[in-house]
């Protein structure tokens, strides 16, 4: 996927991104950002280096990522959830979550760290497998057909 570096920096200092703030940088960028009212918010995971992978919301218009708040970083961007636009955005806030949790991450609404939803889970398989962390990798899909809590050790 490729990365727009000039557009992800013109919108990080429109919303005034923040270093470690990703989901919230991202979600602003939806949210006040003229022409990005219908982009795709998007929470899923980043390769760095081609052998550190993280959780991470980024922006994606047109096919083309933008990223407030790693603008210049090359990066593998695994998508997991995606929310188009505003509406959606909005909607995805009301799906209930647990009280411990902020509203950012929308994926801790589908289990600590996102590993009950299949999307977000195949981003997190492919994401680490492309790491090269093939333990990992397999452990997230186990969770996936045979979700048992010593599959997954949760750090939440």
């Amino acid at each position: 996927m490729k990365k727009d570096i000039e557009e992800s920096r013109r919108v990080g200092r429109l919303v005034q991104a923040k270093a470690k703030q990703c989901y919230l940088n991202a979600f602003r960028v939806i949210q006040y950002v003229p022409d990005y009212e219908e982009a795709e918010y998007v929470e899923g995971v980043l390769v760095l280096g081609g052998d550190w992978a993280t959780e991470h919301a980024w922006v994606e218009r047109d096919g083309v990522v933008i990223d407030p708040t790693l603008p210049s970083e090359e990066l593998v961007y695994f998508p997991g959830l995606r929310f188009k636009g505003q509406r959606y955005l909005a909607d995805a806030l009301h799906i209930p979550k647990p009280a411990e949790f902020e509203e950012l991450p929308i994926f801790n609404r589908f289990g600590c760290g996102g590993v009950d939803s299949p999307e977000f889970r195949a981003a997190l398989v492919t994401a680490y497998r492309f790491a090269k962390c093939e333990e990992t990798a397999r452990m997230y899909e186990r969770y996936g057909s045979q979700a048992t809590p010593e599959l997954y050790t949760s750090p939440c």
